[in-house]
């Protein structure tokens, strides 16, 4: 006996199986059916369609410009390590050859020394001009040897670690907050060591008891000077020029990686200084003066006031930079307003300084410094002290998560691409994303 239709409002019996859905249809309904399916191929065919012609338009320069820029910079901080090392090699033959040249020059003048003593005397004996032969003699030899000089040079060719630059997707896109990986590695410090960090791809700078240290990504102190300069603020790195920039209270210092010497920037007069960041072009600092302004000063040729950007244009409105971040354009900054009791994230155009976008943290109001780092390109990572809080802030200005850190953080940055610095009261904590 043939089963009814499975349309409820349908009389007939049906006259086949839909094996895709398990039906019974009769067939007026299976037709019906039949052709809604077919009809759903369309909207599917016009979306694959419209992935087509995206993947079409896309040009492989311009999703690779940023990044071939990034190789480019890398292969010119090659050059120029090769080429430094070059130099230093050429110095040192130079001074091996000069040695050489000097032992004779000195050789030569003793001669001629004991030669005008026994002239002056006129009481030369045959002891004398047998001495004094012999030593022209050696002399002579040794100035056989000296222009027909062979010096030993060893030099190896240079071995490239292919895993130099490696290339790939970044799982970064995947990081939460709530599910920070463990603790790979720590260093102690005292609660005295001052509240800094600043990366780059290679290194980290931070204060560890009263030294400046940099640590590589083997989280090891490779280099540090005793520091004796003054608190500090806060600090960038500076692509550009290669060096570090240190904000004490009233001074900016320039921070070598590769010897660790210490200089004062001349041209950037004393002021009450707050925190620092670095573009390719310019350098930013904000006072410690709730005055809502923000100095761009230029980097190359050389470092001078270009302009003084407000971050508000109201004067009676008092808001301080706790942190200031460059990336591809734009500005992101750490803002504490005091007259509004609100801590703010701005991002700006490094160009206009036009406000792109703004949020306020949930937390209670407090005037500790907010302090912030990029994260994943164009997202922030922010720590705010007072309440142990962190946050992470996606590129379009939502709060994509935060979590309670203990013990509390004071600071954050990350270096070597994947490496999270945050610094406690006690340690430098690191953690491997």
């Amino acid at each position: 006996m043939s089963q009814p239709c499975a349309i409820k409002t349908c009389k007939r019996a049906s006259r086949t199986l839909c094996h895709c859905c398990n039906q019974n249809l009769c067939r007026d309904h299976f037709n019906e059916h039949d052709d809604l399916l077919n009809s759903q191929l369309n909207p599917l065919t016009d979306r694959v369609n419209v992935l087509g012609d995206r993947l079409t338009a896309i040009k492989i320069d311009n999703i690779n410009n940023e990044y071939r820029q990034k190789l480019n910079q890398w292969r010119m901080n090659c050059h120029k390590k090769i080429d430094l090392y070059y130099e230093q090699k050429c110095q040192e033959l130079d001074r091996y050859v000069t040695e050489k040249l000097d032992e004779q020059r000195k050789e030569i003048a003793n001669l001629r020394s004991t030669m005008i003593e026994l002239i002056d005397k006129q009481e030369t004996t045959k002891n004398d001009i047998n001495s004094l032969t012999l030593a022209i003699y050696t002399l002579e030899q040794k100035m056989n040897e000296i222009e027909q000089i062979h010096i030993q040079v060893d030099m190896h060719s240079l071995v490239i670690d292919d895993n130099l630059i490696q290339i790939g997707k970044s799982t970064m896109h995947q990081f939460d907050l709530l599910n920070l990986p463990p603790v790979c590695g720590v260093i102690n410090r005292s609660h005295m060591s001052y509240n800094s960090l600043a990366g780059n791809d290679r290194f980290l700078l931070t204060c560890i008891d009263s030294n400046l240290c940099l640590i590589d990504n083997a989280l090891s102190v490779v280099k540090q000077n005793k520091w004796d300069y003054g608190d500090i603020e806060d600090m960038c790195w500076s692509e550009v020029l290669r060096h570090f920039f240190v904000l004490v209270k009233h001074n900016v210092l320039l921070v070598d990686e590769n010897t660790m010497s210490i200089k004062k920037v001349q041209q950037i007069k004393d002021e009450n200084w707050n925190s620092c960041g670095c573009s390719d072009k310019s350098l930013y600092l904000s006072r410690c003066d709730w005055d809502s302004s923000m100095l761009e000063f230029s980097l190359l040729p050389s470092i001078q006031l270009l302009n003084i950007w407000k971050t508000t244009d109201n004067l009676e409105q008092k808001q301080r930079l706790d942190a200031i971040t460059y990336h591809n354009g734009t500005l992101a900054l750490a803002i504490n307003d005091q007259s509004n009791e609100a801590k703010l994230i701005e991002l700006r155009s490094s160009k206009t300084f036009k406000l792109l976008w703004s949020i306020q943290l949930d937390v209670n109001y407090n005037i500790a410094v907010l302090r912030c780092c990029r994260f994943n390109h164009d997202d922030l990572l922010l720590v705010d002290w007072r309440t142990s809080y962190l946050f992470h802030i996606t590129n379009d200005g939502k709060i994509k998560g935060t979590n309670e850190y203990q013990p509390v953080p004071y600071n954050i940055n990350l270096f070597s691409s994947n490496i999270l610095a945050i610094l406690t009261g006690t340690t430098v904590n690191f953690h491997k994303l």
